[in-house]
């Protein structure tokens, strides 16, 4: 089983606040492949007020359109560079044919 996932909230990596993880099958095998904090409510209100206070005091409030523009690019770039990883993720979670999801993280 690979590492589970975390959830992303304020800037940090974290466990559920309940600890709680959802288990995700290969459905080729029948087998757990990996795992997922599964948020709670609580996790969700933590994360919608850091973005929200991420958005009116943070430097992203600050920046001008076009920087906002060149970090979404970056960001692009990033995804682009592990769109291989991606696609082998969502060919494993789901059961999805590994040329259906090349195309779709192309």
């Amino acid at each position: 089983m690979s590492n589970p996932y975390q959830l992303y909230i304020d800037g940090e990596f974290c466990d559920a606040s309940d600890g709680g993880t959802l288990e995700s099958i290969n459905p080729a095998t029948g087998e757990v492949w990996t795992s997922a904090a599964s948020a709670t409510e609580a996790d969700v209100d933590r994360a919608v007020t850091a973005a929200h206070r991420a958005l009116r005091e943070g430097p992203w409030s600050e920046m001008t359109a076009t920087k906002r523009g060149q970090m979404l690019y970056k960001l692009a770039e990033r995804i682009a560079a592990v769109s291989e990883m991606l696609g082998e993720i969502e060919t494993t979670d789901p059961g999805k044919l590994a040329a259906e999801t090349k195309a779709q993280t192309a």
